[in-house]
């Protein structure tokens, strides 16, 4: 972990241990003034040169990957058995014809073109059209896409742009609480949109007053990957295929679920 921000961490918790046994020390007699006061100027430049790192190492120069997110802010992956996440991914298939038939239509628009979207088009293209037949928007909650969100997470200053954030909205102003976050990367290698949406959900988790699960997705191309951060624990689903009939159907059932979860588990 061998990065400037995680160093300086370390370097912090040394500092920390050190300073405190020493101080003990001279409570009990056992240093001189002199050697005191020598050894107070190097802790106090050690902490100096500590804090002018963890202030330049904000999220735009520290490339986060999701293995650095979870040393970083003491996060756990639950891989089987999260509860939430089984109960959100658990759908039954009760489309009417007229849906099954519009998500066909959009189904082989992605099967055709995917392999050559960028991260816009894949976006306007295909998961645009999806987000409009679910539609979350009300007259206080509202998607928006490009969601710029900032905040400091454990002494760590963090920014990024959510793909796609639902949230609390009067007129334009956009308002805590965060509910759901979406990251979508085409095909072609790009980051890691699980690092950008455990981001988000970080910085949601600080400026949201009343603690409550999170919800998310991590798109890829064709794959849709659903994420739930609760505290310090996070689990992913298995990927759902986009570009296959039956998956695409499970997607929008799944995206159609947290609706209900939105409205009588979330919002108060």
């Amino acid at each position: 972990m061998n990065t400037p921000q995680y160093a300086a961490v370390q370097r912090q918790q040394v500092y920390e241990k050190h300073f405190t046994t020493f101080e003990a020390a001279v409570v009990r007699g056992q240093v001189g003034f002199a050697f005191f006061a020598a050894r107070v100027t190097k802790f106090i430049y050690l902490y100096l040169e500590i804090e002018f790192i963890m202030a330049k190492t904000t999220s735009e120069s520290i490339n986060w990957i999701e293995g650095l997110i979870v040393k970083a802010f003491g996060l756990k992956n639950v891989l089987d058995g999260f509860a939430l996440l089984d109960e959100w991914l658990s759908v039954e298939n009760d489309l009417d014809e007229p849906t099954i038939q519009e998500l066909e239509k959009r189904r082989l628009v992605l099967r055709k073109r995917v392999n050559s979207w960028n991260e816009e088009t894949l976006k306007m293209k295909f998961i645009a059209f999806i987000l409009d037949m679910v539609n979350y928007d009300t007259d206080e909650i509202e998607g928006v896409f490009d969601a710029e969100l900032k905040g400091i997470v454990q002494g760590q200053k963090l920014s990024v742009v959510a793909d796609y954030a639902l949230c609390s909205f009067t007129f334009d102003l956009k308002e805590q609480p965060y509910f759901y976050f979406h990251e979508y990367k085409p095909r072609k290698k790009s980051k890691d949109p699980v690092a950008q949406l455990l981001l988000a959900m970080l910085i949601a988790q600080v400026k949201n007053e009343i603690q409550r699960p999170l919800y998310g997705c991590a798109v890829v191309g064709e794959l849709w990957y659903f994420m739930i951060l609760d505290g310090k624990t996070y689990s992913i689903s298995n990927g759902y295929v986009a570009a296959n009939a039956d998956g695409l159907q499970q997607i929008f059932l799944i995206l159609r679920k947290f609706k209900h979860i939105l409205h009588t588990k979330l919002v108060v």
